[in-house]
């Protein structure tokens, strides 16, 4: 099987322009094209150069993820390059570690790059704080052609003469002070060391020109721009600059980024037109909000690709998910669309037709997750799969437990943890990695994430209290209405189904199919315990527990009341099941039992049903109790 890393024309309406009318987040105005149809809009015909240009002041989330994978899969469609570029321009809030991070994650997700600051390539280096020089270049070029300027404005001026516009209500913009400094004076005074940034130079009342966007067509702001700063008082560019100089030298083609950046497009395009320039192909995808429609925020949203890995997502299942949010394979035929599909079936189907608008999460990651699980565990060379599945997977779980544990002493429903599942004394983790493996073997089918898969499988890993049984049986018994216990001689054939009316049973030859128990719980137990007791420790496995514990099972019944209608009959049915996963985990939800008795081992097993026998023996004490109270 291969790694688990990599398992293996937009729509565009035409709107007029209304300038009373814009976006409601973005603020801007468009005129989509009509919707084309044909083969040479869905991909362009020539292999793309595609960048994915993160800056390092923080680190990779899911919009950014999407914009890589999206970036990467029009590259990979196209027979063309997929590059890695760090904007790292923004000194001042840099994350130390973020880059390392953000290299990490992506080859997590098993999005590699065929050019970037790791590995090279002819067009590096591939960090904008290496690039100065470069910067600098073109920054002096477009001041010798006039197409920009020196601005030698300290930040309190600049403050002062935006308060001065809001005071008179005209455009916050930078009025263009310094535009008028004759270039030799502007020379000698750069020369000399003064303080300067480099702004653009805009013409008066004339707004940045329209571009072609592949998500929603034409576009074109009513604003005019301001001159706005290439380079910074401190020497590095800005991002709107060096992004611009970066994909031209890099020789971008195709540039696919989130539309919070496409207000910020025309200012690219003019400085593509200052230069003389071709731009690039923009496609702005839809911005990822939550149910709310607010913008996923960091810090309201768990939205970093490392919690997906520390919860156990497979970057497979992970990628699937980031895929759909903005963008669906097309329908061929009357075929319904399969949206679960592997990075390399993705590459296959990948378009250019972006859904427009807003994108909100949806919660098809567990479904996804879940199919690729199953996918797995079907594959014929299982033994080798689940091995890579639960190295992906048990570093997760064991974060998770050592969270569950930090708070276990404020839980009463869980008690210290098991001794077979705890690790040699050499092992520093909290339970044994192979007992680990072995529990999410049993259960592997249901895992969504690491810590609700801790939680589903706690009785596995922690001892449950007595007082837990107590409470399990009381719901059992009374909320449920069970009545008697009834366990049926070996020989006698089985009831319909399972399942017979009360009334049905009397008759004398069907009623001696039955041993009554009475009302006592602890008598159930004593009929596992005898049974369970007879297995020795060799023969601890699947099979003989199945062997020796499912007739055991069909042959418990237990009559409940019915209320209503039924009240008066009742209904006699199979409680085997029941009893068992009370027995073994307090009634509670969790795997299979056979697999889980052969995980704990027969030790445990035997212990928890002394805990149960005794939980039931208090039960039955209250219940007698409560009957003498009521008969006095």
């Amino acid at each position: 099987m291969r790694s688990l890393y990599t398992i293996g024309g937009p729509l565009r309406w035409e709107l007029r322009t209304q300038p009373s009318k814009v976006f409601k987040r973005y603020k801007f105005h468009g005129q989509p094209s009509h919707i084309l149809s044909s083969k040479s809009t869905l991909l362009p015909s020539k292999p793309a150069r595609t960048r994915f240009a993160p800056s390092p002041t923080g680190y990779l989330h899911l919009g950014s993820l999407r914009t890589a994978l999206y970036n990467y899969l029009l590259a990979k469609a196209t027979g063309g390059q997929f590059l890695v570029r760090i904007e790292d321009t923004d000194q001042t809030r840099i994350v130390s570690d973020a880059e390392s991070k953000l290299y990490e994650d992506l080859k997590w997700a098993g999005l590699d790059w065929d050019e970037g600051p790791s590995i090279g390539g002819d067009f590096g280096p591939y960090k904008q704080s290496q690039r100065l020089p470069t910067y600098n270049q073109h920054a002096s070029q477009l001041l010798d052609s006039g197409r920009a300027y020196r601005c030698f404005c300290s930040p309190a001026e600049l403050d002062a003469i935006k308060a001065q516009n809001i005071k008179e209500g005209t455009s916050i913009g930078y009025n263009k002070t310094c535009s008028h400094i004759p270039e030799d004076v502007s020379t000698r005074r750069a020369a000399a060391g003064e303080p300067h940034c480099v702004r653009l130079r805009c013409e008066h009342e004339k707004p940045a020109p329209p571009f072609h966007d592949m998500v929603y067509g034409r576009y074109k702001t009513p604003f005019v721009p301001e001159d706005f700063i290439l380079i910074k008082r401190d020497g590095y560019p800005t991002y709107h600059f060096a992004n611009v100089i970066d994909d031209h030298l890099m020789q971008i083609t195709h540039v696919i980024r989130g539309a919070e950046w496409l207000v910020s497009t025309p200012r690219h395009v003019m400085l593509y037109d200052a230069f003389g320039w071709e731009p690039p192909e923009f496609a702005h995808v839809g911005l990822l909000v939550d149910s709310n429609r607010q913008k996923l925020s960091k810090r309201l949203h768990d939205i970093g690709i490392s919690s997906y890995r520390e919860k156990g997502y497979l970057p497979v299942a992970l990628l699937n998910y980031v895929a759909l949010l903005g963008w669906s394979p097309l329908r061929t035929g009357q075929k319904k669309i399969t949206e679960t599909m592997d990075l390399e079936t993705i590459i296959s189907k990948f378009h250019l037709r972006f859904t427009r608008g807003d994108i909100r999460i949806n919660d098809k990651l567990a479904f996804i997750q879940n199919y690729y699980l199953k996918r797995i565990l079907a594959q014929p060379e299982y033994p080798e799969t689940i091995q890579q599945v639960s190295n992906v997977i048990l570093p997760n779980l064991e974060k998770a437990i050592g969270e569950v544990e930090k708070g276990r002493s404020d839980n009463p429903l869980l008690g210290p943890i098991i001794v077979p599942a705890r690790p040699a004394e050499e092992d520093s983790n909290l339970v044994g990695k192979d007992y680990l493996r072995k529990m999410f073997e049993v259960d592997m089918k249901s895992f969504v994430d690491a810590e609700s898969h801790v939680w589903r499988n706690a009785n596995l890993i922690w001892e449950i209290p007595e007082e837990s049984y107590v409470q399990a049986l009381d719901i059992e018994m009374e909320q449920n209405t069970v009545d008697n216990f009834w366990v049926k001689h070996p020989d006698a054939a089985a009831p319909e189904g399972g399942n017979r009316p009360i009334s049905a049973l009397q008759d004398p030859d069907i009623w001696d199919m039955f041993d009554s128990l009475g009302r006592k719980p602890s008598k159930v137990v004593d009929l596992f315990h005898a049974t369970v007791q007879e297995i020795t420790d060799e023969a601890w496995t699947k099979e003989s527990l199945e062997k020796k514990m499912k007739p055991l099972i069909m042959s418990i019944y237990s009559d409940r009341e019915e209320h209503g209608k039924d009240r008066e009959r009742g209904r006699r049915q199979v409680w085997g099941w029941h009893a068992l996963r009370w027995i073994m985990v307090a009634g509670n939800v969790g795997p299979a039992l056979i697999p889980s008795m052969e995980l704990l081992g027969k030790a445990e097993t035997m212990r928890r049903m002394s805990v149960a026998k005794r939980a039931a023996l208090r039960w039955e004490q209250d219940e007698m109790k409560k009957f003498k109270d009521n008969s006095s």
